[in-house]
């Protein structure tokens, strides 16, 4: 399976989970790309089997970037599955139904609920057992 992970991450939390996300499905065997919405545009996604995507939250939703990289975003394949996740510092964010709302025009497919990660601090650490958490999400949308 091709999976793309796209994701913003501004202090790193993110990004650190991001990077378990992708070892986990590697390690499943499947083909994992991973970009920064800061690296690829919204037009030029690889194909893929699979897209997640990754967001901190400010005050209980994406950041502005994230939210205009949504709404600009082509996704060529009709039916494309997604999973989102998000980086938060209450699990009361509005942030996964707020992307949700943002690619529901496109036509993608949600395959999960999504997974809210907690940041302990603006600037984290990122919650105990957070790995085992991303373990189950893995499952679920594989």
């Amino acid at each position: 399976m091709k999976v793309c992970i796209i994701y913003e991450s501004k202090y790193g939390n993110g990004k650190k989970c991001v990077e378990h996300l992708q070892n986990i499905i590697s390690k499943k065997g499947n083909d994992v790309e991973t970009s920064s919405i800061r690296e690829i545009k919204p037009s030029s996604l690889p194909r893929a089997d699979l897209y997640i995507f990754s967001t901190p939250t400010h005050m209980g939703s994406p950041p502005g970037k994230m939210k205009k990289f949504l709404k600009k975003l082509e996704i060529t394949e009709e039916g494309a599955k997604y999973a989102l996740m998000a980086t938060c510092m209450d699990y009361k964010t509005k942030a996964l139904q707020i992307m949700e709302g943002l690619l529901q025009p496109n036509g993608m497919n949600k395959v999960s609920d999504g997974i809210k990660i907690k940041v302990t601090g603006i600037k984290g650490p990122l919650e105990t057992g957070y790995e085992e958490k991303l373990d189950a999400f893995a499952k679920e949308i594989l």
